[in-house]
């Protein structure tokens, strides 16, 4: 995900889903789960699950689909009461009709922790299933110590499945609707380190655009 970061700002939005640790986000882990045989997986606008390291041909192909909209994200920070307020507009490109959406993830980076529910079970230990970014000439699991991890999904509003009223039934383009978020951020995470993710969602679930910020 860092390569692709770098590779690739400004189309690239990561997300890491984690299952079965201290990050876990149960209605995200869920979601996901329900679309991948087993983690670690990949998914590409939650299309087709492949394994990490050959997602770049599923990248490709969605990088040249046109979307219905672009996203932009504002958002207003308290410090003293961690609110963080964000707004999510979409400006329509193409007219649309049906049951399109809008969710918010809220990810971050340079997260570590000391416990043994931060070690990275490690799939790649070994080199039995290919190289994988120097994991797999690490032990499994990887130790909590060695581990800090990047793109962590630490929320998602209102739901996996995104707002059910985020646009009318029918969009002409050029429409801008905008949909707000609240999130109280806890003590732990660092507000310096977050990313707001506005997703817009088609009618079957499949991401079409995203806008990071």
């Amino acid at each position: 995900m860092d390569k692709f970061a770098a590779d690739y700002n400004g189309f690239w939005a990561g997300i890491a889903v984690h299952n079965g640790d201290p990050m876990t986000v149960t209605d995200y882990d869920a979601g996901i789960g329900a679309l991948i045989g087993g983690y670690p997986s990949a998914l590409v606008d939650r299309v087709g699950d492949v394994d990490p390291s050959q997602m770049s041909s599923d990248f490709f192909s969605r990088l040249q689909t046109a979307p219905k909209g672009v996203l932009t994200n504002g958002a207003t920070w308290d410090p003293a009461t961690r609110v963080l307020n964000v707004s999510v507009t979409t400006e329509m490109l193409q007219a649309t009709t049906g049951a399109y959406k809008v969710a918010c993830v809220l990810t971050e980076d340079g997260v570590t922790g000391t416990g043994s529910g931060y070690n990275q079970s490690n799939a790649y230990a070994g080199g039995n299933n290919g190289a994988m970014g120097g994991f797999e000439s690490l032990p499994s699991p990887v130790p909590a110590a060695q581990m800090v991890y990047d793109h962590v999904a630490r929320a998602i509003q209102p739901s996996f499945t995104g707002f059910a009223n985020s646009f009318p039934a029918t969009v002409n383009a050029g429409d801008v609707h905008t949909v707000n978020f609240l999130y109280i951020l806890p003590a732990s995470w660092d507000e310096t380190k977050i990313h707001i993710i506005g997703m817009m969602m088609d009618p079957t679930g499949r991401i079409d655009n995203a806008g990071k910020a």
